[in-house]
C-alpha cells in the first residue's frame, strides 16, 4: 500500500469554521458531517459528498481488523518465504516479459527500473489477482469516526471524495482494502490524488484495470520521492570475521570506499559497486543471517511502506525477477519470532537500564534495535541488535 498510514494517537477532527469534533463511537453521523464540511471547504461539490456519504454506517469488520494486534513478529526467513516465493518470482518474470513494451518507456521517462515496478505490483496485489473488495468510502468513514486515528483517515476520506468529484469513478466502484488502499498497487486516496498518472490518456486514472496507469503512477510516486535512476535498493554483502557489528546501525552511513576498507564485499566475493552514494548495513536476522548494504533507494521504498522487511522483499523480488539468484546466505532456519508481549518486556527492561527512551509499543523497530545493540556492547556479546535467546537471557539477568 503506497504511503502506509501513520498510526496517530489523537482522535480530533476539525471541521471548516467549527471547533474540534471528537470522534467517539456514538458520534458517527456528526463525525461524517464534519468531514463533509471539510471536503466541501476544499472544493468537493456538496452533491458529491452527500451522495457518497448518504446512508453510510460503520463497518464492524473494519473495526475488528483495525483492533487486531499481531501476536508475533515475522522473522526475515518467514517474511521472505511468503513475499519472494518461487511462484511469485516466476510470475513476475512472466509479467516483466509480457509488458516489456509498456514498461520500458516508463522506465526511461521516470528512471525506475521495470523490475521494481513489477515487484511492487506483485507484493501489493499479487499481480492484480486481488485488489480488495471493501467499500473504500465506508472503510475510511469507519476508520475516521470509530478509531483513534481520525486525523489521518478523515483526510483520506476527504481525498477519496475529491477523486469522486473528478468523475474518475463512482463510490460503488471504489473498492479496496479494509484500510482504504486501492487498485493494483494499493494506493491510499491521498497518494492517488498526489501521484496517480493518466498514462493511457482516457481522461481518468484507473488503478484497477489500466496497467499503463498503474505502472506510470507507481513510477511517478517513486521518482518524486527521490528514486536514484539505475541503482538497486540493496546488495547482499559478506562481512569479515572481525567486523564490528555495532557499525550496523541504519543511521551509520558511509561512503563505499570506507565499507570496502573495513573488508565488506559483495556476497559473491566481488568488490562493492560504488554509485557515489553513502550506504548503511542491515542485519535483519542478526549476525547469523544475511547482511545487506542499503542504498538510497531503500529509503524511497520505506516511503511506500515503512517496514524494513517489506523494503528488503521489494529489492529481493526485483533482483530475482531480473534473473538474480536467491540469497547467498539464507536466514537461520531455527530463527523464531518474538511474541508481542516479549517485545514489550524487552523495551521496558532496556528503558530501565537507560538504553531506550522511546514509547514502549511492542514493535522491534530501528530504535529498539539500536538500544539492544547498546546493551549488547555493555554485555560483551555480538552487538548486532538482534534479540537472540542469549541476549534476552542476559537482559533479564541485568534487570531482575
Amino acid at each position: 500500500m503506497a504511503m502506509r498510514p501513520i498510526f496517530l494517537a489523537g482522535c480530533l477532527l476539525v471541521a471548516a469554521g467549527a471547533g474540534p469534533v471528537v470522534a467517539q463511537s456514538g458520534d458517527f453521523r456528526p463525525c461524517l458531517d464534519a468531514i463533509r464540511d471539510t471536503a466541501i471547504s476544499q472544493g468537493v461539490p456538496a452533491a458529491t459528498a452527500d451522495q457518497a456519504l448518504r446512508g453510510i454506517t460503520p463497518d464492524p469488520r473494519v473495526v475488528e481488523l483495525d483492533s487486531r494486534q499481531p501476536e508475533f513478529t515475522l522473522t526475515l526467513g518467514r517474511y521472505l518465504g511468503n513475499a519472494v516465493s518461487p511462484e511469485r518470482v516466476a510470475k513476475g518474470q512472466q509479467m516483466l516479459a509480457r509488458y516489456r513494451t509498456l514498461l520500458d518507456p516508463i522506465e526511461r521517462e521516470y528512471g525506475v527500473q521495470a523490475s521494481y515496478l513489477v515487484a511492487f505490483w506483485g507484493l501489493e496485489s499479487n499481480y492484480g489477482s486481488f485488489t480488495g473488495d471493501f467499500s473504500v468510502i465506508r472503510s475510511l468513514a469507519t476508520l475516521a469516526c470509530q478509531t483513534k486515528r481520525a486525523a489521518f483517515f478523515s483526510n483520506e476520506l476527504v481525498q477519496a471524495l475529491k477523486i469522486l468529484a473528478r468523475n474518475h469513478m463512482t463510490a460503488a466502484q471504489m473498492k479496496g482494502s479494509w484500510a482504504g488502499a486501492m487498485g493494483n498497487t494499493q494506493f491510499l486516496p491521498s497518494t492517488y490524488v498526489d501521484h496517480a498518472v493518466d498514462r493511457d490518456g482516457d481522461g481518468r486514472v484507473d488503478l484497477w484495470s489500466s496497467l499503463p496507469d498503474v505502472f506510470a503512477s507507481s513510477a511517478n510516486f517513486l521518482a518524486r520521492s527521490g528514486w536514484k535512476r539505475g541503482q538497486p535498493s540493496h546488495d547482499e554483502v559478506a562481512l569479515p570475521s572481525n567486523f564490528d557489528y555495532a557499525r550496523t546501525d541504519l543511521s551509520a552511513e558511509r561512503p563505499v570506499r570506507e565499507w570496502h576498507a573495513l573488508g565488506v564485499r559483495r556476497a559473491d566475493g566481488r568488490p562493492l559497486v560504488d554509485y557515489g552514494e553513502h550506504a548503511s548495513i542491515a542485519l535483519p536476522a542478526g549476525h547469523r543471517g544475511p547482511a545487506f548494504l542499503l542504498w538510497p533507494n531503500y529509503k524511497v521504498i520505506l516511503m511506500w511502506n515503512r517496514s524494513q522487511l517489506y523494503a528488503l522483499s521489494v529489492g529481493e523480488l526485483a533482483r530475482q525477477i531480473s534473473g538474480g539468484a536467491g540469497l547467498m546466505r539464507p536466514p537461520p532456519p531455527d530463527d523464531q519470532p518474538l511474541a508481542r508481549h516479549a517485545i514489550f518486556d524487552l523495551q521496558a527492561r532496556l528503558q530501565r537500564l537507560g538504553h531506550y527512551t522511546d514509547d514502549i509499543d511492542g514493535l522491534l523497530g530501528p530504535r529498539t534495535r539500536a538500544a539492544l545493540r547498546d546493551f549488547q556492547v555493555r554485555a560483551g556479546v555480538v552487538a548486532d541488535g538482534y534479540p537472540t535467546p542469549d541476549t534476552l537471557s542476559r537482559l533479564r539477568a541485568a534487570t531482575p
